[in-house]
């Protein structure tokens, strides 16, 4: 389409057909869109990927997973420190180095070594009132899981909006040489130009 269009153009041109040069222009203008159209949105769509690269599994993620392994030893009957270590060895990350040099060091349990977030927040809470550590290691799961399923389902309300732009510069050019086009041409030729 557009390498006619270019040609039409060509042979307007050496004509000198001021209405041909005219009409091949706009032609040459309508087969021109929906080339920048589909290299536009493929511009768009290599961006986003690149931005959103999968990364390696969050903190929060590794945290979670954590807790609810924890939580799953505490049930099984393990002591805390055994089913931490137990976790520990299942997950890799930053959240499972952290965890294992606190039982390493043996301070999980010291008001210094708790830093105001985390598992251990948690654990030393439980502690400090007598409560039952399963219970509260599993609401803390369970409340690391419930953010992530937000984040997640806000990141999904997002996607029709951010598949709008590609959808409408890939499908508004070819309506509008399917829809314009001839008017424009139709009255170009009624003009007499």
């Amino acid at each position: 389409m557009m390498a006619l269009a270019v040609l039409a153009l060509g042979v307007a041109i050496l004509r000198s057909n001021r209405r041909e040069i005219l009409a091949a222009g706009i032609l040459v203008a309508f087969a021109l869109a929906p080339v920048l159209g589909i290299g536009l949105s493929l511009g768009l769509v290599v961006w986003i990927v690149m931005k959103r690269r999968p990364r390696s599994s969050g903190f929060n993620d590794d945290e979670a997973m954590l807790a609810e392994l924890t939580a799953l030893g505490l049930s099984a009957g393990l002591t805390f420190t055994a089913a931490a270590s137990a976790a520990v060895d299942s997950v890799p990350g930053e959240a499972s180095a952290q965890l294992r040099h606190t039982i390493r060091v043996g301070a999980g349990m010291d008001t210094e070594m708790v830093d105001g977030r985390g598992l251990m927040v948690v654990v030393h809470r439980a502690l400090l009132t007598g409560a039952p550590l399963q219970p509260a290691v599993s609401g803390y799961a369970t409340t690391l899981r419930n953010e992530q399923r937000s984040r997640e389902l806000t990141a999904a309300r997002r996607l029709p909006v951010k598949l709008l732009f590609p959808l409408a510069l890939l499908i508004l050019p070819g309506f509008l040489i399917l829809t314009i086009g001839p008017a424009v041409l139709g009255s170009l030729e009624r003009l007499g130009i």
